[in-house]
């Protein structure tokens, strides 16, 4: 099939970034470090819930174990502001490698773990667009404005750790997964709105350049190991 000048240009335009250059990447979480580390140690915000049993983050030598799965009642998670600005004109790209060893949810528009990802802010926007990603055992998807499950794709996140591939160039993002050259999903970005954050905590939806990680619901849980982050 013969592409649209449109289609073409994007599709080069996401090829550029899968293939960009490691040495324009900055490392965010390096968790197979010696000695082992949390991303924590490693610049990231760590925040979490109390209710009993509380999520822990336990830092091993296969990467840091974040496990909110004792509730659902609990969340916890990491905060990053990116290094890099995530100028989504531009391109950008985030590789992140987990591997989801359990989830559960009490609703199917929540995860136990999910990726935040927001760009830049324009000036002509009343807050900047990004996405949120939500990673079941058998199945990953994206959260729609409204805060329902939107585009999905059943994949198996469980057996082993997997290395991520968040790709975005203007208003569309795509994901690969462990070197494949087509997209497992894709779509469009977001401007999520009507969310108010727990006391203390930073609403990750208007935060520009800001990358979460972890369990940032009352209805679901997991427990996931988080090997690797970076960006560029």
């Amino acid at each position: 099939m013969i592409k649209t000048p449109l289609v073409a240009t994007l599709s080069a335009g996401f090829a550029l970034l899968i293939g960009a250059n490691s040495a324009s990447a900055a490392v965010l979480y390096n968790g197979l470090s010696i000695p082992s580390q949390t991303p924590a140690q490693q610049g990231w915000l760590y925040l979490n819930s109390f209710a009993i049993p509380v999520p822990s983050a336990i830092a091993t030598n296969q990467g840091t174990i974040l496990d909110s799965s004792g509730t659902n009642a609990n969340y916890a998670g990491y905060f990053r502001s990116s290094p890099i600005i995530l100028d989504r004109s531009k391109g950008y790209t985030l590789t992140f490698r987990v591997q989801i060893n359990s989830e559960s949810h009490s609703s199917t528009n929540r995860a136990g773990f999910s990726i935040i990802v927001i760009s830049n802010k324009l000036a002509s926007e009343s807050q900047p667009y990004g996405l949120e990603l939500g990673f079941w055992e058998d199945s990953i998807w994206a959260q729609n404005v409204g805060f329902t499950r939107g585009e999905n794709v059943l994949y198996d996140t469980k057996p082993a750790a997997k290395t991520y591939k968040l790709s975005v160039k203007d208003g569309s993002y795509q994901l690969f997964v462990d070197g494949r050259t087509t997209p497992i999903l894709k779509g469009n970005l977001r401007q999520y709105t009507g969310f108010t954050p727990p006391p203390g905590y930073p609403n990750p939806y208007t935060t520009p350049n800001l990358i979460f990680m972890g369990d940032d619901t009352t209805s679901a849980k997991a427990k996931v190991t988080i090997v690797s982050v970076e960006v560029n």
